[in-house]
């Protein structure tokens, strides 16, 4: 019988980019730190003092809760990207689903400088729309940098539009509101919302169970 051979299976090659950019080092570390020196004394304190009553299952459940969703938002944020290469961009965010935009897709970029409470605390961000006018990402540089959103320009090679003035983040979104993210929906506050209602809930409880043990 004569020898057989077995089709060698394509090896799929992992994507090579020209241009990556990670979150800044010190949102990396700053994130850290404020988990390890206030986030967990925070914590331990909590269920601590919830020991001596009958909630502590409950307070000890909620933090449990609240670190396993601190844990995978700093996991996320450790392992965030964009990639860029001739045939598109990927975005692997921290609190957004992983994108990937064909770059023929992109036709303008808009940069602008935007501010919350206070006009002398800025920050960048860059807004991408295709032939259309429908937004297909933003990007912040308090995580990716200033020369985050520069290389990104500089990669894509579309035209951009830069806004002359600092504009008030609600002014941005009204300007173009297809370009919140979904934590900044309303949906999105009222979860927040009645999250931390509930903590403020179960404190009360553990106070009064406490109260009513004396």
């Amino acid at each position: 019988m004569g020898d057989m051979t077995v089709p060698a299976t394509p090896h799929l090659r992992a994507t090579v980019y020209d241009v990556v950019l990670r979150p800044r080092r010190s949102l990396v570390r700053s994130t850290a730190l404020s988990i390890v020196f206030s986030a967990v004394p925070l914590a331990v304190a909590l269920v601590w003092v919830s020991f001596p009553f009958r909630t502590w299952a409950m307070v000890a459940t909620v933090v449990v809760a609240l670190a396993v969703l601190v844990g995978v938002v700093f996991v996320r944020l450790s392992t965030a990207y964009i990639g860029i290469d001739p045939d598109g961009l990927t975005i692997r965010g921290v609190v957004t689903a992983h994108r990937r935009i064909p770059r023929d897709r992109v036709h303008s970029l808009v940069l602008a400088t935007t501010y919350g409470s206070s006009v002398d605390r800025t920050m960048r961000e860059l807004v991408a729309f295709d032939a259309t006018g429908a937004h297909l990402f933003r990007i912040r540089a308090d995580v990716w940098g200033d020369d985050g959103l520069a290389q990104v320009v500089d990669a894509m090679g579309v035209q951009v539009t830069e806004e002359a003035r600092p504009v008030s983040a609600r002014v941005f979104a009204k300007r173009y509101p297809s370009s919140r993210a979904w934590y900044e929906q309303r949906p999105a506050y009222l979860l927040v919302g009645g999250v931390a209602a509930l903590v403020v809930l179960g404190l009360l409880v553990v106070e009064f169970t406490g109260l009513l043990g004396r």
